[in-house]
């Protein structure tokens, strides 16, 4: 069973689990007629339930081949947004405990402490968009069983502050149903998790069970040793809680330090413009200066991107004339750089040069080119004759990776930020650091 039917998803939908080389049919509930071919090889079942309007146009009998399907080992996942209880069961089969109560939103949930449950919602609970409370009974913050009062198992992945599941996963022969909230547009990227990450989790601990001796399991252990299954748990609930910490230092680094440098080697346009005006701020470069910014109330060509001026004392029009100027130009692309971008160099210099009354200058081309690929797989986009000329000129042609590698260095202490300033002054042609 390698097959993942969408079930009321859009072709967008589809295409975005193609991409992943996922084997993906698009099927609508009202296109009933065409699912008993499809539904016998299919791994997954995603289902969209999200009409707000009352329809009667759940076909009979799809509920009753689902629920075969999930005796035999299919796995059916639903998002429920906004609707009514009919278009749930019709899918799913008839469940009498469950009812559809909206919750307020943007309420907290409390989530099953498996580590399985824990990775979707910590990695998705901000996308949530909307939910209801699917069972009327309040099971306190413990507990995670539904009594078993009937063949199938129900167990709790979340719930509300007052105790109501708001997800839910039913066990039913060898597969399963498990109920969702609804995250919106990222409903697709949550089903791609799962399907990724999520099943081979589960896959894994169904393993592990399986290999447990019969006479090992709880309700043949004495007290003590009950005693110290309970320790391992909490020994175990206290790693993970570290754990997260950890996850969530890692991810408040990611936004506040490294997000930054990153769009370096991802961004374009004035994304790319603002992440190397950043990246130079963050070498301590006396002025960055924003030529568009600087020259807001004047009509003219803006062909350069920012000047970078050593001096902090004087004002920008005295160093402009004064001091040592470097002219930096920003540019990106999908291929090699072009000789337009590279001969925009002494171009942009020699204009200066004469309108500045200072031949104290240098002008770089900053590039992020080949900006599809990882950054470490991409070629030198520079042509031997542009690195030629740039160096004969005494530029600079610097790529972005070159200035990202630059920083990482820096950061990891095996280059000082006053070294990169002066390698960026003094080199000319391709711009390469050493440390």
């Amino acid at each position: 069973m390698n097959r993942v039917i969408l079930l009321d998803f859009e072709e967008k939908d589809k295409e975005y689990l193609e991409q992943e080389k996922i084997d993906t049919f698009l099927i609508h509930t009202s296109d009933f007629a065409s699912l008993p071919t499809i539904l016998p090889e299919a791994q997954a079942i995603f289902y969209q339930m999200n009409w707000p309007v009352e329809e009667e146009n759940i076909p009979t009998g799809l509920a009753e081949k689902i629920q075969e399907m999930v005796t035999d080992g299919a796995r059916v996942i639903c998002f429920i947004g906004k609707g009514h209880l009919y278009q749930l069961t019709g899918v799913i089969g008839n469940f009498p405990d469950i009812h559809l109560q909206e919750c307020p939103p943007g309420e907290q949930l409390l989530v099953n402490p498996e580590t399985t449950y824990n990775l979707l919602f910590e990695k998705y609970s901000n996308d949530l968009a909307y939910m209801y409370q699917l069972l009327p009974t309040s099971f306190g913050a413990e507990a995670w069983e539904v009594p078993a009062t009937r063949n199938d198992s129900w167990k709790i992945v979340a719930k509300n502050l007052a105790g109501y599941p708001v997800s839910l996963i039913i066990r039913k022969g060898q597969g399963f149903i498990w109920l969702l909230p609804w995250f919106g547009q990222n409903n697709i990227k949550v089903a791609d998790f799962i399907l990724k990450d999520i099943f081979p989790l589960m896959e894994m601990k169904g393993k592990e069970l399986e290999q447990i001796d019969w006479i090992d399991k709880e309700e043949y252990l004495f007290p003590e040793i009950k005693e110290l299954f309970l320790k391992k748990e909490q020994e175990k609930k206290k790693f993970e809680e570290r754990i997260k910490e950890l996850d969530e230092q890692i991810k408040n680094l990611r936004e506040t330090q490294q997000e930054v440098f990153n769009r370096l080697l991802k961004a374009e346009g004035q994304e790319l413009k603002a992440a190397v005006a950043q990246a130079f701020k963050y070498l301590n470069w006396g002025k960055v200066v924003d030529v568009s910014e600087y020259w807001k109330n004047v009509i003219r060509d803006k062909e350069e991107d920012f000047w970078l001026i050593d001096n902090t004392e004087q004002t920008i029009e005295v160093c402009l004339r004064k001091e040592f100027l470097v002219l930096i130009i920003v540019r990106s692309g999908r291929n090699w750089a072009t000789d337009d971008d590279c001969m925009l160099l002494q171009r942009v210099k020699g204009r200066r040069m004469q309108e500045f009354d200072n031949t104290k200058m240098k002008a770089v081309l900053v590039g992020n080119y080949f900006n599809l690929q990882e950054a470490r797989l991409r070629n030198n986009p520079f042509s031997q004759l542009q690195m030629e000329e740039a160096e004969k000129d005494g530029n600079g042609l610097l790529t972005t990776y070159e200035l990202f590698k630059a920083i990482k260095a820096e950061k990891e202490g095996l280059i000082s930020k006053e070294d990169i300033r002066r390698q960026l002054k003094e080199k000319a042609g391709l711009l390469q650091f050493s440390w």
